[in-house]
């Protein structure tokens, strides 16, 4: 086993270049802009065959949102391959204004000194992160009500948190601030089984295409219920979960008279 003298296994390494390589590569669709989203109020999403219709207007690779007073959903239609688009790790540089070779090579340097092998550079925390906490969102935490004690959540925190999160992984569209494609959630849920069920799909979208289908409502004990839909290219069903915050109290916020239309007329 090679060790280097910050005590890395070899294997853990890259060379300069070929860590530069990637960030030009992600370098190219930073600049050709984020992912296209559109928001829809004139039919609904709340079933399959709406988001099929909606996603069947746009082109593939483009993301589609709907709020209204009962649920929000967001859609996506992903192209086999083209799950890891966008590398959190890169991501973030951008987010720390690093978008230039010379300011690359600075954040190379930073992280691993004056060496041609190392590990992919990075910047303290997340940029991305702490921002996304700002942006606005529909479905946001009540910060004046505490957390519930006797939740059903299986797992846990020293200290539980909300996360404001994606939904529609941000290694997908690039995207990190989108009313649309942001509400908060539990943190352990957001961490733990969520995470892992979205990089299983994430990876399977390396083999196949998958329409990506996020649907958010609140229930008559205002848990706020979170479920993922993923879908074939023949939009058949092939992975389905659903997880339900009633740790945190929540407030759904819309704008009546426009996000309401769709339920009234139910």
């Amino acid at each position: 086993m090679i060790i280097d003298i910050n005590g890395r296994q070899s294997s853990q390494l890259i060379s300069y270049d070929e860590a530069y390589r990637r960030f030009q590569r992600y370098l190219r669709y930073f600049i050709k802009g984020a992912t296209p989203v559109n928001e829809v109020r004139s039919f609904s999403l709340a079933d399959i065959s709406g988001i099929k219709k909606a996603l069947e207007r746009i082109k593939h690779g483009s993301a589609i949102w709907q709020h209204t007073d009962q649920w929000h959903v967001a859609a996506i239609y992903i192209d086999k391959g083209e799950g890891f688009r966008f590398s959190r790790k890169v991501t973030n540089l951008f987010a720390h204004d690093v978008i230039s070779e010379e300011q690359f090579k600075q954040a190379w340097e930073e992280t691993n000194g004056p060496y041609d092998w190392g590990v992919f550079p990075r910047k303290p925390g997340s940029a991305a992160t702490h921002a996304r906490k700002k942006q606005a969102s529909y479905i946001v935490a009540d910060r004046n009500k505490p957390e519930n004690e006797q939740s059903s959540i299986e797992g846990s925190f020293k200290r539980n948190e909300v996360h404001r999160t994606h939904l529609i992984s941000s290694q997908v569209t690039g995207i990190e601030y989108h009313k649309g494609l942001l509400i908060d959630y539990d943190g352990w849920l957001n961490v733990n089984p969520m995470n892992q069920f979205e990089s299983e799909m994430l990876d399977l979208s390396n083999n196949q295409d998958l329409v990506w289908t996020a649907t958010i409502w609140l229930d008559n004990q205002r848990n706020l219920h979170w479920r993922y839909r993923m879908f074939d290219s023949e939009y058949q069903l092939i992975a389905e979960k659903e997880w339900v915050d009633d740790r945190w109290s929540y407030i759904w916020r819309y704008d009546a008279g426009i996000q309401d239309k769709l339920t009234k007329k139910e």
